[in-house]
């Protein structure tokens, strides 16, 4: 069994509930609610509010994804998403899927992207629509708001969509 260890972290989309095991960052979740005084990993926690902060542009964390069912395609693409594509940039799902060596593949990137379990830390909001539109967003998202959210991260990159 992996001990989980989370926090709740205030962002300016809203707090944010992170967890981690000795491995890395397993999830990170927006609309929190946990333990508000569970102490955080202050390199974690640093580095999230300096991406907020727009003091950093990408992050240097080690990941654990192992637990969350993932196809195996979706490490490939995620660690493509994290390299090819920088801070203030776009990418639509085709071209992803392109990128990540499969062509016609972007409903199954939309899919991936949707189960991202550590949104803004792998970029998913920088994966938009055929010709720039927002598309969609789930960052783990249960309730709405959240193409509200993708709206504004793409904003805090400089990213203006139509």
């Amino acid at each position: 069994m992996t001990l989980v260890r989370s926090w709740c972290q205030d962002t300016p989309v809203g707090t944010v509930l992170v967890e981690t095991t000795a491995r890395g960052v397993r999830s990170i979740q927006y609309d929190a609610r946990g333990d508000e005084g569970a102490r955080q990993d202050k390199a974690i926690a640093r580095q999230i509010d300096d991406w907020f902060r727009a003091r950093r542009h990408d992050f240097d964390l080690a990941l654990d994804l192992d637990d969350h069912d993932l196809p195996p395609l979706a490490f490939h693409v995620y660690d493509v998403l994290r390299k090819e594509v920088p801070w203030g940039e776009t990418v639509s799902y085709g071209e992803l899927a392109t990128m990540a060596g499969r062509p016609g593949a972007a409903r199954a990137v939309g899919s991936i992207m949707r189960r991202n379990p550590v949104p803004f830390v792998i970029p998913c909001h920088r994966v938009v629509g055929a010709g720039g539109r927002l598309g969609g967003y789930g960052g783990g998202l249960t309730t709405g708001g959240a193409l509200e959210i993708k709206r504004w991260l793409l904003a805090h990159e400089g990213v203006t969509l139509l």
